[in-house]
């Protein structure tokens, strides 16, 4: 099992690899320095040593057994080490495939830590259990809690990334299905552009004499072939959007339709205000189809365009006086393809005789609730992908730090706690009997902090005495106490012993 963790290891990336060789590097370090500091038989640091980096190898591919066989090297070893157990308990519900497994090796921790306090300890009554379950639910419980949710967003976040690899997948297909249509609006307005160039060109070569109007004809003809060039080669293309004509471009619509000897002119009412693109490209092509329609049925009718700025819609319209008719064959797809438009832009068109026998052509378009904002091009899906997990990483490592920096705040203050109510061996072996007891007690913590009903030591007569417990850095330091016993403002007695109670 060994050999396929370090295989798996191997196979893992770079950062991964450095990763799990420092955790473990810096997790059996640890250990080994706290199996030294306390050692509860001379072999326990060389057990230590050996068990932590095999257990968590082994977690890498089988995190129950190797949780397990960490809680009964606890035994042997008078518990299992608090860093190891935190990363271990976290592994275990990371990598655990089903809950039933976590709950097990919960279990089995917290009995071989109980046990291993009741084994070493020699006693293990309510209040010990109670300590000491408290203890494996913040070394144990709380680690794997959290970790069990990093899994389940993991699991979420895997399942999301395989959808959105569909949807992004068939989004080729909505992509080309969007280009098809917006290649047929393009293609009717083939008949709205070049209709009103052709119409143009056709007057220009009908007037008297023709040979002054030869510069014209050439100008507008070019134009059409140029606009029809655009035109397709937006065709071809599949990822390109047509240009949206703006009504800044009514004046040259209209001066082109001047130089053909057509009387036209714009009014325009109302204050300009920003449009939405559908919204301008509709009343300029409402504008279009109007002159060109006045310019082809009725030579020398003057020609009105009007741009009304109302305070909820653009109303854009044409209108012709009765003009010289002229019979030609068309096919109402310029007004059909114009409707559709305006439709398109939430706006209504209307086309039909005025009184005095002339055309109007209008249409009123409403204003959207705000211009809208050009589409922002979409991100590269994969750089969506490594950002989510860029994110999740940096959450991961923030919460990391946080649980121990929490845990470091409270080991410091469980430290601080120990180091003003207990007393170590130096100090114990740098006072001497005789000293007063004013120096002696700046060097012992308050008399408060002392202990109570110890069974242990001899008694001095008519000496007031205080006991301290050892430092648990000192060898057998859980259980040994230093007296001090004092009279008539000496220090008379010290005593080092075991505490006998139960």
């Amino acid at each position: 099992m060994a050999a396929a963790a370090i295989a798996r290891l191997r196979s893992a990336g770079r950062w991964r690899l450095a990763y799990e060789i420092g955790l473990t590097v810096l997790v059996t370090a640890v250990v080994v320095f706290a199996a030294v500091a306390d050692p509860v038989h001379p072999l326990a640091p060389w057990l230590e040593g050996v068990a932590a980096p095999v257990v968590l190898l082994l977690r890498l591919r089988h995190p129950l057994p190797a949780y397990l066989a960490a809680a009964l090297a606890g035994l042997v070893t008078g518990g299992p080490n608090t860093m190891l157990l935190i990363v271990l308990s976290a592994s275990l519900a990371y990598r655990a495939a089903h809950a039933w497994q976590v709950a097990a090796g919960l279990a089995g921790g917290w009995a071989a830590f109980t046990g291993a306090i009741g084994l070493w300890e020699g006693r293990l009554d309510l209040t010990d259990l109670v300590l000491t379950s408290a203890l494996f639910a913040l070394f144990a419980l709380i680690p794997a809690g959290v970790a069990r949710m990093v899994r389940r967003r993991r699991v979420l976040l895997d399942a999301m990334h395989r959808r959105n690899v569909q949807l992004y997948s068939q989004q080729g297909e909505v992509a080309r299905a969007a280009r098809a249509r917006e290649r047929t609006r393009i293609a009717r307005d083939l008949h709205d552009s070049l209709g009103h160039k052709l119409t143009l060109i056709s007057l220009y070569a009908g007037m008297q004499p023709a040979g002054e109007h030869g510069e014209l004809l050439r100008e507008t003809s070019a134009a059409a072939m140029t606009e029809l060039r655009q035109i397709l080669g937006l065709l071809g293309q599949d990822d390109e959007q047509p240009s949206v004509r703006s009504l800044d471009g009514l004046d040259e619509l209209c001066a082109g339709a001047r130089a053909s000897g057509a009387q036209i002119e714009i009014i325009r009412e109302g204050t300009a205000r920003p449009l939405a693109p559908l919204t301008e490209h509709a009343a300029y092509r409402v504008i279009q189809e109007g002159v060109t329609n006045a310019l082809r049925h009725a030579h020398g009718a003057t020609i009105v365009v009007s741009l009304r700025y109302e305070p909820d819609a653009l109303v854009a319209g044409v209108t012709n006086t009765a003009g010289q008719r002229v019979a030609r064959q068309t096919s109402g797809q310029g007004l059909l393809g114009l409707a559709e438009r305006v439709r398109v832009a939430h706006g209504m068109l209307y086309h039909g005789p005025t009184p005095d026998g002339g055309f109007r052509l209008a249409a009123t378009l409403p204003y959207p609730g705000g211009v809208p904002a050009p589409a922002a091009a979409a991100p590269d899906f994969a750089e969506l992908v490594a950002r989510d997990r860029r994110t999740s990483r940096r959450t991961l490592i923030a919460t990391t730090l946080g649980i121990l920096g929490v845990l470091a705040l409270c080991c410091s203050g469980l430290w601080l706690t120990a180091a003003l109510v207990v007393v170590d061996r130096d100090t114990y072996e740098s006072v001497r009997v005789g000293r007063p007891e004013r120096e002696v007690r700046e060097l012992l913590p308050d008399p408060e902090a002392g202990l109570t009903d110890v069974l242990g030591g001899r008694a001095v007569p008519g000496a007031e005495c205080v006991d301290y417990q050892a430092s648990p850095l000192d060898p057998d330091g859980r259980n040994r106490v230093y007296r001090f016993c004092f009279r008539d403002g000496t220090l008379v007695d010290k005593q080092e012993f075991l505490d006998r109670r139960p």
